[in-house]
């Protein structure tokens, strides 16, 4: 494994989440977490955001955010992940029928559309 690979791997375990939720009701508040964090960082960027708000918003305890992310980082990351999760799914579904240059041209012209 060269250096880049294990500083990458590296990054992954210090922003992962602490634990992952099994139960409907943990996922339902990891999710309102997350979104209460995507709102924070649209309104006034990563940096300024607090875990103190984060919980906040999104209606829980600092200790029931801390049990599931342990810093800010990890948030950061975890939306990081999905964004890009769902941005490859997009392009995927855009891209799977295309058999030829006209099409590419196509696809990615509504790709583009999409993405602004």
């Amino acid at each position: 494994m060269d250096e880049r690979t294990a500083a990458k791997l590296d990054q992954a375990a210090i922003a992962s989440p602490r634990r992952a939720p099994t139960q409907q009701r943990s996922r339902e508040r990891v999710e309102r977490m997350l979104a209460a964090a995507s709102a924070l960082i649209a309104e006034q960027g990563s940096d300024a955001m607090r875990m103190g708000e984060v919980a906040e918003r999104a209606g829980v305890s600092i200790g029931s955010l801390y049990q599931f992310f342990p810093d800010k980082r990890a948030i950061v990351w975890a939306l990081a992940e999905r964004y890009t999760a769902e941005s490859q799914a997009c392009i995927s579904a855009a891209l799977k029928d295309v058999g030829d240059a006209e099409g590419f041209k196509s696809a990615f012209s509504e790709l583009v559309d999409i993405y602004y």
